[in-house]
């Protein structure tokens, strides 16, 4: 059976970079985890639906129904029932509002995890895992390893949300540029460029994604379709 998942993939360098050797250290110091991993927060899922086409499209409208979102990385954390060790997150109002607002829609005709319908975003335990399925040594282990590492602290600002097919892109929302994108081009270097260009806009307080109409890559007009147009109207 087909699964779907909707997560938060860390576009920063330096936190994607802090968060990947942390989970390699690990992984090479107790031998646990996979050989690759892409820090994530996940925030439905996994999941599962007989309707795809209406999942994308519902992933679609609520993404450019929702502004610019952020949360917090702060220190680390384990689910003792679970043996899981993760980094801390703390949502805003906003980032746990757009997941209530998900999780809502897709119930309808998904099959969601427990915790998806969970309202209370302490109850829900945001978070960014390290690694997972572990031994009770192992998770001893690991859970004495990362008191004696410095508690990282950040804030991040949501450039894109991802919706995963069997653990590959088949879509993902970039709130920069107010447009949903296919794998191919979630996965463009100059498109993911320019989202960081606007990022820093935003930060700069010269640019606001949120006054921007929501759209699709496939319906911008490219500029030698805008110099054809401009020559048939003159």
């Amino acid at each position: 059976m087909t699964h779907y998942l909707i997560e938060f993939r860390f576009q920063s360098k330096r936190i994607r970079t802090y968060l990947q050797s942390m989970i390699y250290g690990i992984n090479r110091k107790f031998g646990v985890g996979k050989k690759k991993h892409i820090p994530h927060i996940t925030l439905v899922g996994p999941l599962t639906t007989n309707n795809e086409k209406r999942l994308i499209s519902d992933f679609t409208r609520i993404c450019s129904e929702t502004p610019l979102m952020k949360f917090k990385g702060k220190g680390f954390g384990t689910f003792d029932s679970n043996k899981v060790v993760y980094l801390n997150i703390t949502p805003s109002e906003k980032l746990n509002e757009f997941r209530i607002k998900l999780s809502d829609s897709l119930r309808e005709y998904c099959k969601l995890q427990s915790q998806d319908k969970r309202k209370d975003k302490d109850k829900f335990g945001y978070h960014s895992t390290l690694a997972m399925k572990l031994n009770p040594r192992e998770f001893n282990s690991i859970k004495n390893y990362i008191k004696n590492k410095p508690a990282p602290e950040f804030t991040q600002i949501v450039m894109r949300i991802t919706l995963l097919r069997d653990g590959r892109i088949l879509r993902e929302y970039d709130f920069l540029q107010r447009k949903i994108l296919n794998r191919r081009q979630a996965l463009n270097k100059h498109i993911t460029k320019r989202s960081k260009i606007l990022l820093k806009e935003f930060m700069n307080e010269k640019y606001n994604s949120n006054n921007i109409k929501p759209r699709t890559i496939k319906k911008d007009i490219s500029f030698i379709l805008k110099i054809k147009r401009w020559l048939r109207i003159k």
